[in-house]
């Protein structure tokens, strides 16, 4: 029996970018907390130069993380990120001193439920899972903070577990985060779907462990078809198909 024919007993979903998503943005947020410390910048700098600070700083191609189970590990490595995105949009000397502070209190509101938002099709399709009794769970790339937020938010109480790349000590697209999740779940790593929005990280890293990846577009007028959906809703068709 191949893959695709075999039936979908769990569902694991990436976090950002396919449950939540920052709101309105995270150039916007640090443009804000950056002018209650008397640093001027646009949202679009900001925006510009996180894009920027990740793509260099974010080691996952080959597995590491740079979440560890250490807070003062974490923040270390946020806090050279955001050293790395002002100064690139501001230059030198901003803040005057207080970028100690200012970290701290921007840290602080990443934590928050105010700063994110859950995308319009995450419940109702988490709740049709929940009625076809499919056990569902998370599997994200992200600091030991997700738990706590996805508490906060209401919604951490609907999966099995959320496993963060911090918890696993390996981030996707690394098969041992999905072997671990896999295990977690009880199932075999061909009976669960891994849902998300990045190719290689959610997709390609899912189908060398061995499970079955599903890369959601949401963008207006993506094509769709084997192996894309354009809303978390189109994930009970598949999980009903595949049990046929």
């Amino acid at each position: 029996m191949s893959r695709r024919s075999t039936p979908i007993r769990a569902v694991l979903f990436d976090a950002a970018g396919t449950l939540l998503h920052v709101h309105p943005s995270v150039g916007e947020i640090y443009a804000e907390e950056a002018a209650r410390f008397g640093t001027d910048v646009s949202a679009a700098a900001a925006g510009a130069a996180f894009r920027s600070a990740w793509r260099a700083l974010r080691p996952y191609a080959d597995g590491t993380t740079p979440f560890h189970t250490s807070d003062a590990i974490e923040r270390a490595w946020w806090r050279g990120l955001v050293e790395r995105v002002f100064a690139e949009a501001c230059g030198p000397g901003a803040f005057r001193g207080q970028f100690d502070e200012f970290f701290g209190a921007l840290y602080v509101r990443f934590e928050q439920p105010s700063v994110w938002r859950l995308f319009d099709d995450v419940l109702p399709a988490l709740d049709a899972l929940r009625e076809r009794g499919v056990p569902i769970a998370v599997a994200s790339n992200w600091d030991s903070r997700l738990p706590r937020l996805m508490d906060a938010m209401g919604i951490a109480g609907r999966f099995r577990f959320v496993l963060t790349s911090a918890e696993a000590g390996v981030s996707k697209p690394a098969p041992e985060i999905f072997h671990q999740a896999a295990a977690r779940l009880a199932t075999p790593p061909p009976q669960v779907l891994h849902v998300g929005d990045s190719v290689e990280d959610d997709v390609a890293g899912a189908e060398r462990a061995g499970l079955r990846g599903l890369h959601l577009v949401r963008t207006f007028g993506a094509a769709v078809g084997a192996g894309r959906i354009r809303s978390l809703v189109e994930v009970l068709r598949i999980v009903d198909e595949s049990a046929r």
